[in-house]
């Protein structure tokens, strides 16, 4: 897998979680509010997970180039 692969990969990854948080709110009433508190805050430290290895990679091609 290339790089660009790589951060087009993160790149989907985040849009699809969060089109996840746009369309939480809508299954409140079958999830519950704890549950959906929980899985926003998972959702929103996935991203920012995800955000932070993409810009750790992108540095290293800075460096790499």
């Amino acid at each position: 897998m290339t790089l660009e692969e790589g951060l087009e990969l993160i790149n989907n990854y985040k849009k699809g979680l969060e089109k996840f948080l746009e369309t939480l709110p809508e299954q409140s009433v079958q999830l519950g509010s704890e549950m959906i508190q929980t899985l926003t805050l998972n959702s929103k430290n996935q991203i920012k997970n995800l955000e932070s290895i993409e810009k750790s990679l992108k540095d290293q091609q800075k460096i790499n180039f």
